[in-house]
């Protein structure tokens, strides 16, 4: 409710104009009971058609009138909804600018909850809600109108106003505990639909069907009793909200027939008050209404807002104007979050520009956490990094994503064409591409597709060959073209002819005096190095200088 209103005093005139418009259509919604009073009043009591023609023609204009600005009054109320859009601009701008240490470790976030809450906060925070809440003073209008025929139907329409909140205090608990529940369970299920398809093979070579199954069971017996006592309890407050307005009518025309027995109020007056007890009521009965899935956006607000709130790259710093790739590393320490022991630790080592630096160490030993230090996907905890003279952290990050080729371990990849996932918003030469793929050995690839580099990749690429995916990524880094080299395990998982192609590939990048950083454990590749780190020796890793050899 607070965000909806913080929308509302950002933009004062707007929310001047809605007010007034707000202001206008319930005053003219004041036009029904008159003109049922009226009717009853004037026409039925003396028979004169010309009064009734006048009345009905009124009430036609009045009501014509009150449609137009209540759209009105909703397409200004739409103004506020470019609140919900900006919210997912910056959402989407933190998640590419989220710090990679952070992103990559942390797990703070995940995407499927972000999608909810975006969805949620669409769907909650637009014009209708804000109408709802911004109507509800206006109830006032309709209070005062039966004060003024009778006090006694005022004061019972009044005390009538609090019930739906007594009814809310009794429900609310339950029913945001039995929606968070139900939320919970749908993203289990979502989690199982994704286990159950992106690990089929695992599920059917390792005969676990009877598992997967077992957890659906258990998961879906729980959304349906969740569901059907959600649903019992929404539905047991909804039809309390229907009985409320259905016993204000009740009691109105009860206490009103006495009144006009009595001769205080006429028969058309007690019609009139009926329909504005009812205009009274039916604003608080739609807040009422609205609070639970209000009371979810705003939970979903505060979950963004902390998303939001984490650290992002620094963007600012300097470039080098003449990258030689040198690359200075002095008493390194990395220790991953929640770990008493760091992974290494006084590491020290230089490579000169155009040579080859090899990582080596079993798997899961650090290699790759290793890569993603020096090239500044992790902050480490300890030392300092230097690119030729520059302290790493220096440098602009902008800088440093142009100046390195890197191919992760493992490839991914967006929806899109090849084209897209290779060169991104880049630009390039057809010359160039063709060439690219020539050294990947993607050529055959390409050209097997009638679209050729525009194919599109189907479920992000994950449905390739694994070496497939691996030349890739080799071209993509290809054609950033930068003076540093970060391969993560270039040859592992891939065929003889694909080895081949990445041993002419280093060769080439050393002969136009690379700098190439490579985790491996392939011999042809550790034969190449200048420099080998055995991430295996723990914490300090061993460094053995070829050069001194």
């Amino acid at each position: 409710m607070y965000e909806i209103f913080n929308r509302l005093r950002s933009n004062p005139y707007l929310f001047t104009k809605i007010i007034v418009a707000s202001f206008f259509v319930n005053l003219l919604a004041l036009a029904t009971p008159i003109y049922v009073i009226q009717v009853l009043q004037r026409y039925v009591a003396y028979g004169v058609t010309s009064t009734l023609v006048t009345l009905v023609v009124g009430i036609i204009f009045v009501t014509i009138f009150e449609f137009f600005f209540r759209n009105i009054r909703h397409r200004m109320t739409r103004e506020t909804e470019t609140a919900n859009t900006v919210l997912s601009d910056k959402v989407m701008n933190k998640i590419v600018s989220i710090k990679s240490n952070f992103y990559l470790l942390q797990n703070n976030f995940r995407q499927d909850i972000i999608t909810k809450n975006l969805n949620t906060i669409q769907n909650t925070l637009n014009a209708t809600t804000t109408l709802i809440l911004i109507d509800v003073p206006f109830v006032l209008i309709f209070l005062i109108a039966l004060f003024l025929i009778h006090v006694q139907l005022g004061i019972i329409a009044s005390l009538f106003i609090f019930i739906p909140f007594i009814i809310l205090n009794f429900y609310r608990n339950k029913i945001n505990q039995l929606s968070e529940n139900s939320n919970q369970l749908v993203l289990g299920t979502a989690r199982l639909h994704d286990n159950s398809s992106s690990r089929f093979e695992t599920i059917k070579y390792f005969n676990l069907i009877n598992a997967v199954k077992k957890s659906w069971n258990l998961i879906i017996s729980k959304r349906i009793e969740t569901n059907e006592n959600l649903d019992a309890n929404k539905n047991v407050f909804t039809s309390f909200m229907s009985a409320s307005a259905t016993l204000l009518t009740i009691i109105i025309i009860a206490c009103g027939a006495v009144l006009a027995v009595d001769g205080e109020i006429s028969v058309g007056a007690l019609i009139g008050a009926n329909i504005l007890a009812g205009r009274a009521i039916s604003p608080i009965i739609r807040l009422v209404q609205s609070l639970e899935p209000i009371h979810r956006s705003t939970i979903a607000v505060r979950e963004l807002n902390r998303f939001l709130s984490l650290p992002e790259d620094s963007q600012q710093g300097s470039d080098i104007k003449q990258f030689e790739g040198r690359l200075t590393v002095k008493d390194l320490q990395y220790q991953y979050p929640d770990t008493k022991m760091p992974l290494f630790e006084n590491l020290n080592f230089t490579v000169k520009g155009g040579e080859l630096v090899v990582i080596t160490g079993s798997n899961g030993s650090g290699k790759s956490t290793l890569i993603k230090n020096l090239i500044r996907l992790l902050e480490f905890n300890r030392g300092q990094i230097f690119y030729d003279s520059i302290e790493l952290n220096q440098l602009s990050l902008v800088w440093v994503r142009n100046n390195l080729t890197y191919v992760p371990q493992e490839p991914k990849f967006i929806d899109g064409s090849l084209l897209d996932n290779i060169i991104g918003l880049s630009e390039i030469k057809k010359d160039r591409m063709e060439e690219i793929l020539k050294m990947v050995d993607l050529s055959d690839f390409v050209n097997s597709d009638p679209k050729g580099i525009h194919m599109t990749l189907k479920n992000r690429g994950e449905d390739l060959p694994f070496g497939i995916r691996k030349r890739i990524a080799l071209a993509r880094a290809l054609a950033i073209s930068g003076q540093i080299v970060a391969l993560d395990e270039p040859t592992e998982s891939i065929d003889e002819r694909g080895k081949k192609s990445i041993y002419v590939l280093l060769k080439k990048f050393l002969e136009v005096n690379k700098t190439l950083i490579i985790s491996s454990q392939d011999e042809n590749i550790i034969n190449q190095a200048s420099l080998i780190v055995d991430i295996d020796k723990k914490p300090i890793p061993s460094v053995t200088d070829i050069r001194k050899s």
